[in-house]
């Protein structure tokens, strides 16, 4: 995405993470989530931005992931 300031490092943004019903509670979301850790760092990211549902917010948050002070929402009302 582009930025006015180049000495920012890039951001990765998670999306469309899941497991599928049948392999849940077995420790493929936090295996899948460490590989996706490990080719950002190897990328040279320097974080991971997520939006995570209420489900799968423990685990993201178990792998490290902190709510953040800077982001800021706007709701739009649908009307």
């Amino acid at each position: 995405m582009p930025e006015p300031y180049g000495d920012n490092n890039p951001i990765g943004y998670v999306t469309n993470f899941f497991v599928t019903p049948s392999h849940r509670n077995q420790g493929a979301g936090s295996a899948l989530l460490e590989a996706l850790k490990e080719h950002a760092r190897s990328a040279g990211l320097e974080g991971l931005i997520v939006w995570p549902s209420e489900r799968s917010d423990p685990l993201y948050r178990r792998s490290g992931f902190q709510p953040s002070q800077e982001l800021l929402e706007l709701p739009l009302d649908a009307s």
